[in-house]
């Protein structure tokens, strides 16, 4: 979902405000932020279609606050914990919620 997207979305008086989770894998320095539509995630991107990073959750805020939207959802995946020792699917994401 492109930003202008996210923003007119924002602005409809009908629509909930939308779940917004940011991501953060190992191994990577920024953040990537999804958001939820049609009960999947989707990527934000800029208007040039790239995705949009974070460097800290200040950016976060820095970008969310003005539209009205004051937590989101930070995850933390770790991919290199995918499989237990087992080889059996282990749970390798952590969520908490974020107040900006």
């Amino acid at each position: 979902m492109q930003l202008t997207q996210f923003k007119h979305w924002l602005n409809s008086p009908e629509k909930p405000q939308p779940k917004c989770v940011v991501t953060s894998h190992a191994g990577m320095a920024d953040y990537l932020m999804e958001i939820e539509f049609k009960h999947q995630l989707v990527p934000l991107k800029d208007d040039t279609d790239s995705m949009l990073t974070f460097r800290n959750m200040e950016q976060v805020g820095e970008l969310l606050k003005p539209l009205g939207i004051d937590s989101v959802t930070l995850r933390i995946i770790d991919p290199y914990d995918e499989f237990s020792a087992d080889n059996q699917l282990s749970n390798c994401k952590e969520d908490m919620t974020i107040i900006l």
